[in-house]
């Protein structure tokens, strides 16, 4: 695999695009899916980087779509707008490390949720 395709908005899109990665700016979950729809069924392979605000708004059959497509896995990357307002952005890398490895980490002078349990 060695194709970068990102979604994300509007906004953030001429920084992907100056990276020289395939960058598609979309206003909704709906406009992604529309995009990204024939890509799963040409089989366009690649990693798929979805803005995680986009990401959860997409219907859930359709993220089962994807969940299912072997040749375009798909990851979370922060976007234009916090998913959370109370998550920091050390939590948001943890969480994207986690998900991406499997291992929860903790950062120098932090406990982990499971030292609190």
């Amino acid at each position: 695999m060695s194709h970068l395709l990102v979604i994300t908005c509007p906004e953030l899109l001429p920084g992907f695009q100056l990276a020289g990665v395939e960058a598609h700016g979309v206003e909704d979950a709906r406009a992604a899916q529309e995009l990204i729809g024939p890509w799963l069924d040409e089989r366009k392979a690649g990693l798929l980087a979805i803005d995680d605000g986009i990401l959860k708004d997409m219907e859930p059959t359709f993220i089962e779509r994807l969940e299912a497509a072997d040749h375009l896995p798909f990851l979370s990357i922060p976007g234009c707008e916090p998913v959370d307002p109370g998550t920091t952005r050390k939590q948001r890398i943890a969480e994207m490390i986690r998900r991406a490895t499997g291992f929860q980490i903790t950062f120098k002078g932090e406990s982990s949720e499971v030292d609190e349990l």
